[in-house]
């Protein structure tokens, strides 16, 4: 398939309010012609520090291969959306998904695809909803994401959990000019990132308010979904991976792998967590594609 355009793209806006006080802001893609209604809805869900954008070039290589509506959302605390008063945490990110797909899709089916915290947040949704998923997903694409015992190694890891940990209790502002590209392209991509991809995800995080940044990395220290990985045995589920993923390695991938029955697990060389931009084609073919 042509590779999917950089061009910003633009969506019909919406908002859902939470019971606990919170607004998600999304938007709404629909195709250049009439939505072919036999195809499911596409619902794509960003991960931790990042907001809807990053999902541009995908949304534009779904248009590419049909007549798709698509629907994308910031996360609360993330973005355009404001955190509420619920604390951070996966399990409240599944029920925000879940008033997501009540709000903004009206066809009986979908496909979920979600991004590192993203993907976490599908498997609360899957664990707190298995009778929805099970009657209106037709398949899941989890890209760079794990299920539990997220950490980072060493000496690393530690220096960054105390700065988290200080972060979770500062202000909420962006976090501007802490994040550096040259840290980003070696934190998120694997081999020769484009130099604009990497902007686009520095601004993102730049974006993201400290506060909320450090509290979110807080919920991915308790993250535990192991007990939601039986429900997504139950539908077609894809998980992919960048060989070079330091955020989420591939072990975390083939842990997901063997908690989810039948699943497919796709490797790729080269590529790191950001596959949204670093192989957007098989991102895409993944979301389109039932394997079974």
């Amino acid at each position: 398939m042509p590779e999917a355009s950089r061009a910003p793209v633009r969506g019909e806006p919406f908002r859902v309010r939470t019971e606990d006080g919170a607004t998600l802001v999304g938007e709404v893609y629909p195709p250049a012609g009439e939505p072919d209604p036999a195809l499911p809805t596409v619902v794509l869900a960003h991960g931790w520090t990042l907001n809807r954008t990053v999902w541009s070039r995908v949304i534009r290589g779904l248009h590419a291969q049909g007549e798709y509506t698509v629907v994308t959302y910031d996360q609360r605390g993330h973005g355009q959306s404001s955190p509420g008063t619920a604390p951070a945490s996966i399990p409240q990110l599944g029920r925000d998904l879940h008033a997501v797909i009540d709000a903004a899709v009206d066809t009986p089916r979908l496909v979920l695809g979600g991004h590192s915290m993203g993907g976490m947040t599908i498997m609360a949704y899957a664990g707190q909803h298995p009778a929805d998923l099970l009657a209106r997903v037709e398949r899941v694409v989890l890209l760079g994401t794990a299920a539990a015992e997220v950490e980072r190694p060493g000496l690393v890891g530690l220096v960054e959990t105390g700065v988290m940990r200080v972060a979770a209790h500062g202000p909420r502002v962006p976090a501007g000019v802490f994040v550096r590209n040259r840290h980003q392209r070696h934190l998120n991509f694997g081999d020769d990132p484009d130099p604009r991809d990497v902007k686009l995800v520095r601004k993102a995080i730049a974006g993201t308010s400290i506060r909320d940044m450090g509290q979110y990395f807080t919920a991915l220290e308790a993250l535990d979904e192991r007990a939601s990985l039986a429900a997504l045995g139950t539908i077609s589920t894809t998980i992919l991976v960048g060989e070079k993923d330091r955020l989420t390695p591939v072990s975390y991938a083939r842990a997901l792998h063997h908690g989810i029955p039948g699943s497919r697990l796709i490797e790729l060389p080269g590529k790191g967590h950001m596959l949204g931009y670093e192989a957007p084609e098989v991102v895409v073919d993944a979301l389109v594609a039932d394997p079974n």
